[in-house]
């Protein structure tokens, strides 16, 4: 792998996302490099169905305000875990899919590492839920480095 000069990390605002962006401060401070920031989201599972004949109200409405709650977050983690890093970008991407979203912003950005947190499960939990993770790792340009929260790691430890 080379030295990554564009990392993205993708957040849900977890603690295990958490975890992703003390990595990528990580990451970004020894290689000096750029981090992009995304979270992914679609509103429209929790739109009724009589708003989306009218999608000029849910761009105007929802969807502004989903973004600017979206991006105010976004700005809050940052300026909590990705201090000293001289360049920070913000992402808020209306997809989906949030794996194949993250995989296409990689590819858009020329991006050299993903950063993801995993909350490691397995079996059935992770096929009905989905893997976000998974599906990035399975399609990504570029290597990717998952990270697990320190609870996960710490009751994997006895098994």
């Amino acid at each position: 792998m080379d030295q990554p000069r564009t990392i993205l990390v993708g957040t849900d605002f977890s603690d295990i996302s958490d975890e992703a962006l003390r990595a990528a401060a990580l990451y970004a401070k020894s290689f000096h490099a750029r981090v992009l920031v995304a979270h992914v989201f679609d509103p429209t599972p929790n739109i009724p169905p009589v708003v989306w004949s009218r999608p000029d109200l849910l761009e105007r409405s929802i969807r502004v305000e989903i973004e600017d709650a979206i991006r105010e977050t976004l700005s809050g983690k940052t300026a909590e875990f990705l201090k000293g890093v001289p360049e920070v970008e913000l992402g808020v991407i209306q997809h989906p899919s949030p794996g194949r979203a993250l995989v296409e912003l990689a590819e858009d950005e020329d991006v050299d590492l993903i950063i993801l947190g995993s909350h490691g499960r397995s079996g059935l939990s992770r096929a009905f839920l989905g893997s976000v993770a998974e599906r990035v790792v399975r399609h990504a340009p570029c290597p990717v480095l998952v990270v697990r929260g320190r609870e996960e790691q710490q009751s994997k430890g006895g098994e």
